[in-house]
Parts: C-alpha cells; sequence; structure tokens
C-alpha cells in the first residue's frame, strides 16, 4: 500500500494555490464501493495548548463580521493510501471554528513550521476540515460554475464549482466536537456521507433534483493552499439535464442554499479542460474550483 499524502511530482498544478494530495489513476474507477475509511482519534488534529485561545479568538472575530457563520463538526483528512484497487481515507473529526481558527489563522505559516518541526508534518497543528466539490457535468456535456455570494465564509465573490463538507450531524446528530468519538463512528457511514455530501450540495446549491444525477466518481483530492493545505475531496458527477435546464432550476432560486451563489455559469467541457491561467475566468475562480480543474485535465472521461 503506497502513502500518497504530498504533492504528485507526475502531476503538478497549473497553479501556486492548489497541489494535488491524490489523483485517481486512470485505469481505476475510485467509487463509494472502492473507498475505504479508517477513522481514528490519531487523526484528529495536534492540540498546542498556546493555540487554542488563539482559536476563540480568531472566531469571535470573524462572527463579528459575519454573524451567519456556525461551528458544525467536520471530518477530518489525515492521509491518504492507494492499494491496487481502492483508495483509503484516515479520518479524524474536527470543526469549523478549529477550522478557521488554524487553517484561516493569520500565523498559519508558523503553525505549518512547529508541525514540521514537532512532528515532521506540516498539516498535525491544523483542523483541515475535508471539503467536498463536484464537477457537475450536463447532459450536453457542459460544467457548472457558481458566483459565492458576499456572505460565504470563503472564496467570497468568486467562481466556483457545487461543494462544501461532509457532515458528522448526518450520522450521531447534532453534537458538538468533544462529544463525537470518532474511534466507535461506523466507517462505512462515513464513506457514504462523503459521497452523499456532494449530491446534497449540488441538489441544494444548484436546485437539480436528486434523480437527475450520477452517483458521484472520485477524481482525486487537492489541498488549498490560501487556506494553508485544507483537503477537498473532487467528483465527477454527471447530470442528465441539459445546460439550459440546470440554468433554468437554478435561476428559480428556490433551492435550500440560494443564498450561497448570485450567479450561475456554463462552460463546455473541452473549453474547461483546456483552461489555462490567462482564462478570464481563472483570474477570479476559487481555489477548490482550480483543484477540480486540476485533477479534472488529469481524469479519463
Amino acid at each position: 500500500m503506497t502513502s500518497i499524502n504530498n504533492k504528485l511530482e507526475n502531476n503538478p498544478s497549473m497553479d501556486s494555490e492548489v497541489e494535488m494530495m491524490f489523483c485517481a489513476p486512470p485505469n481505476i474507477t475510485l467509487n463509494r464501493n472502492s473507498t475505504v475509511v479508517r477513522n481514528s482519534s490519531k487523526f484528529n488534529r495536534n492540540v498546542l495548548p498556546e493555540l487554542e485561545a488563539d482559536i476563540d479568538g480568531i472566531w469571535t472575530d470573524r462572527l463579528k463580521t459575519n454573524p451567519k457563520l456556525y461551528n458544525g463538526t467536520k471530518f477530518r483528512l489525515d492521509s491518504t493510501e492507494l492499494n491496487a484497487n481502492n483508495v483509503k481515507l484516515n479520518i479524524g473529526i474536527t470543526c469549523y471554528k478549529d477550522f478557521i481558527g488554524t487553517n484561516w489563522s493569520p500565523n498559519a505559516t508558523e503553525l505549518q513550521g512547529k508541525g514540521g518541526t514537532h512532528f515532521k508534518n506540516p498539516q498535525a497543528f491544523m483542523s483541515d476540515a475535508l471539503g467536498v466539490g463536484a464537477l457537475l457535468l450536463s447532459f450536453d456535456n457542459y460544467v457548472t460554475f457558481q458566483m459565492r455570494s458576499l456572505d460565504c465564509g470563503e472564496a467570497c465573490g468568486m467562481w466556483d464549482i457545487p461543494g462544501g463538507h461532509a457532515e458528522p450531524k448526518e450520522i450521531v446528530g447534532k453534537k458538538v466536537v468533544t462529544e463525537i468519538d470518532i474511534d466507535d463512528m461506523d466507517s462505512e457511514k462515513i464513506t457514504n456521507e462523503i459521497y452523499d455530501s456532494i449530491l446534497r450540495e449540488v441538489v441544494d446549491e444548484v436546485n437539480v433534483p436528486m434523480k437527475c444525477l450520477s452517483d458521484p466518481v472520485l477524481m482525486g483530492i487537492c489541498r488549498n493552499n490560501t487556506s494553508a493545505g485544507r483537503p477537498s475531496a473532487e467528483f465527477l458527477i454527471r447530470c442528465s439535464l441539459k445546460s439550459n435546464e440546470i440554468r433554468d432550476l437554478y435561476l428559480q432560486g428556490n433551492q435550500a442554499e440560494a443564498d450561497e451563489s448570485t450567479c450561475i455559469r456554463l462552460l463546455p467541457l473541452d473549453e474547461v479542460l483546456n483552461m489555462t491561467g490567462e482564462h478570464e475566468m481563472w483570474k477570479n475562480m476559487a481555489p477548490s474550483s482550480k483543484g477540480c480543474i486540476t485533477l479534472a485535465k488529469h481524469f479519463k472521461f
């Protein structure tokens, strides 16, 4: 079994904001049946005593500017491993407050340095809440992008793919992070939640019915360097609707998370796969979307 925690030398990113943590091999289809979760508290972030007060302070300041933020529990991706038939995700538990207070800390670079010194792992003290994103492909081969609203916690006013987080509360209910024992959680339920969560995000953000969506296929995982290496799993989801039908549903505006974006744009898949840093959208694109496109360039459609 091969560890694949670091940037893949054979698959460099075309943008310094993102780097590939893991890219699906071209000869393997990775779906929920070939994804194995190993959940353990040893995959939680390491606690640094002097850091905890800083996290509280950063969170308090964020709430002053954006009262809509909510401190929900999240899964923490520590590392990944690949064998001939599946990918293993080593999963811990974290929360959104810790994510804001570590990955988005003004001292994040210093924290990564301490992680490298004490644990030979720059992510050791980081929350690294696992994000999920989708390259949503219409029946006529168009890719969906949305402009993030100014109320979002990250990448406000930028073009992005549908996405969010897998949610522990879907398995254990609404509990604070200290009430959840990640060791006791059902690993198969965590796997399913990771895959189910991105389907929910597409439904809630784009207004596409679940029945029109294929089950997600994992293209890989990218780290967001603008948030200190936060990982995001990027999936291909095919939609049975044409691009104009997706646009019309979005414009109805009655989706659950309509307030998270302000407009929609659909681009031909060929244009997306040939996109470079000179593309007019790239300069105002969220890192999660850049990571998804980077992985898509190495994916076998």
